[in-house]
């Protein structure tokens, strides 16, 4: 099933058009995606791994996606947690930590404090192949290592000190 966007301008107002997930974009167009850091009482992450198959397949990231046509970033932070990884969080569980804007898309960075149990995550097939908490300085060195997506550690980099505890 084909996924559809909503297109916006540089300033992130509505254009009232979509776009279908893989077309190319015009000048001056954005799509909005979320990405979602779970943090435990600890003080860990929990990070994904991505599915061989995929664009960086085996390196590992946080949830998230696009932001489907007519839905709110927070309504695709919760569904795409769902989908990921079997995690049901309500909206206000979401605390947006930055809003990141790059290339053609606008990326709204939420972090959630919850504790997990990984063995009650259910992996979306196609997507996740494992989960696993780290600290902060696993994630460091995980990033050194080029285990890591290197745009999803680019921002956590750049934004890790916006949290609070």
């Amino acid at each position: 099933m084909a996924e559809y966007w909503d297109l916006y301008d540089e300033n992130r107002n509505a254009l009232g058009r979509t776009i279908k997930r893989g077309d190319a974009f015009a000048e001056g167009e954005y799509y909005v995606c979320c990405e979602i850091w779970i943090q435990n009482t600890k003080g860990e992450f929990l990070i994904t791994q991505r599915h061989p198959d995929k664009k960086a397949g085996g390196m590992w990231e946080f949830s998230g996606g696009g932001v489907l046509a007519g839905e709110t970033t927070k309504q695709a932070a919760v569904r795409e947690l769902e989908e990921e990884i079997g995690i049901s969080i309500e909206e206000e569980e979401l605390n947006l930590v930055e809003v990141y804007k790059h290339k053609n898309y606008f990326m709204d960075i939420f972090t959630v404090k919850k504790d997990i149990d990984l063995q009650k995550l259910t992996f979306q097939p196609e997507e996740v192949v494992d989960a696993k908490w780290v600290s902060d300085e696993e994630i460091c060195r995980m990033i050194a290592e080029k285990k890591i997506v290197w745009s999803v550690g680019m921002r956590y980099e750049t934004y890790k000190g916006n949290l609070h505890n």
